[in-house]
């Protein structure tokens, strides 16, 4: 059996939206580390509350004594928050071998070099099916980065979906594919059932239906390692219905939709990165 890199460490959340209860659930679900083991710094004493006893962790409202034991320090606060909640105070209670691996959309590593100065990183670009064991995620890493960090990072993400590392350079484009395409296909699944709705169909049922298609089609093409023209090839048979409806979409600009969507989202990251 392979050697689990991340046996004994601990783990620290700044952070404990969303994002990163999906984290420690796969975490945990995987058995990569114990739950005495994850540490949660959040701002609210409620969400504390609900973390300590859902997974019986370690939250508290305190960020500098969350990360005081960790190995990992995992920044996963939304990217505004970030200058209120990473302050010198905090990164200056990590221990000294520690290193930082961070979920924020949009957020350089050396922008995440100015947080925490002097600690290794790992940037993460991790989507929101993370909370079924269904997600993707990019993973890049500094120069310091060791093998056994990414060997680490990798297990954390691979126990909540799919993973691949790339250079820097691919995560704009990476979130508008994979980051914001969660939300692409929720549309898509919407307007399917709507339109299943409109069919006659009982909305539950339409909902189910158009869900499954979608999440099946994706692991088709994932299991079968087929360019997604072959399988659409597959299912479309001449003169038959599909192609009829494939038809009515290209007339719509589905695919141009598509392209402009993903050019809008690289766009709006300039905007916001001041560039």
């Amino acid at each position: 059996m392979e050697e689990i890199k991340l046996t004994g460490k601990k783990i620290a959340f700044i952070g404990g939206g969303a994002m990163a209860e999906a984290i420690i659930k796969g975490i945990l679900g995987a058995g990569l580390v114990k739950a005495e083991d994850i540490f949660v710094g959040n701002r609210t004493q409620k969400r504390c509350d609900y973390l300590n006893e859902t997974y019986g962790i370690k939250a508290m409202t305190c960020n500098k004594t969350a990360v005081q034991e960790a190995d990992i320090v995992i920044f996963a606060v939304k990217p505004q928050v970030a200058p209120v909640a990473i302050v010198p105070e905090v990164i200056a209670c990590m221990k000294k071998d520690a290193w930082v691996l961070s979920i924020m959309g949009s957020v350089s590593i050396d922008q995440l070099h100015a947080y925490a100065p002097g600690f290794a990183v790992v940037r993460t670009m991790p989507n929101t099916p993370l909370a079924c064991g269904e997600g993707m995620t990019a993973i890049c890493c500094d120069e310091n980065a060791t093998e056994d960090m990414k060997a680490m990072a990798e297990e954390i993400f691979g126990c909540c979906g799919e993973v691949e590392f790339v250079d820097e350079k691919a995560i704009e484009a990476i979130t508008a594919i994979s980051g914001c395409g969660p939300g692409y296909a929720f549309v898509i699944i919407d307007a399917l059932a709507d339109a299943g709705v409109r069919a006659g169909l009982p909305r539950k049922l339409a909902i189910k239906l158009a869900a499954q298609t979608l999440a099946g089609s994706g692991k088709l093409c994932i299991k079968t390692g087929e360019h997604p023209a072959v399988l659409r090839d597959q299912v479309t048979s001449p003169g038959g219905t599909t192609i009829a409806g494939i038809h009515a979409l290209e007339n719509h600009g589905v695919r141009g939709a598509f392209y402009d969507a993903v050019m809008a989202v690289l766009a709006r990251n300039k905007e916001l990165q001041g560039k």
